[in-house]
């Protein structure tokens, strides 16, 4: 007699122990779990200048995924570089799979950061990186070497700033 399973792959926060992300995913993957570990990218000043880092969404803490009616969630609490399965009332607290997805589409650090689209005079652009991170500009020209000159609103006046084409992963249009 066979019987038809349909997988329930559930999503599960795990705490990590300090400075064990990499023990623990590779851990967890080698006994059957896929895991979700966000990052982002930040803009920090450090003396005169500014330094983009790669910090963690959510420090010491893991997603985890697995079918609860094929794997015990037990074995997650014993993994080396796991400090425990986040749990209540005896019984881990599951995360919702929309909730998952979104953050994968938003911290996804494989995404493609290209532009896909030329700017053009009068197009607006949000800065993500560097130094005037989360300013918006406005595209004043873009010249035949494809350098791109923006207006840039920022303490009260407004600046004129060149932008290169390597800088392309530095905004997006907005």
């Amino acid at each position: 007699m066979l019987i038809n399973y349909i997988s329930e792959k559930k999503w599960f926060i795990a705490q990590i122990k300090p400075n064990s992300y990499n023990i623990a995913i590779q851990n967890l993957e080698r006994q059957g779990f896929e895991t979700f570990l966000p990052k982002m990218n930040i803009t920090l000043r450090q003396k005169n200048k500014f330094i983009i880092k790669n910090v963690y969404v959510f420090p010491g803490y893991m997603f985890v995924c697995f079918d609860p009616h094929i794997i015990s969630w037990t074995k997650i609490n014993s993994t080396y570089g796991v400090s425990k399965i986040l749990a209540f009332n005896k019984k881990p607290s599951e995360v919702p799979s929309d909730l998952i997805l979104e953050l994968k589409t938003r911290y996804e650090i494989n995404r493609n950061l290209m532009q896909k689209e030329n700017l053009q005079k009068g197009d607006s652009i949000k800065f993500n990186l560097g130094p005037f991170a989360d300013l918006i500009a406005k595209v004043e020209s873009v010249d035949e070497n494809n350098r791109i000159w923006v207006i840039l609103e920022a303490m009260g006046g407004y600046q004129r700033v060149k932008l290169q084409n390597v800088e392309k992963n530095k905004y997006k249009k907005f």
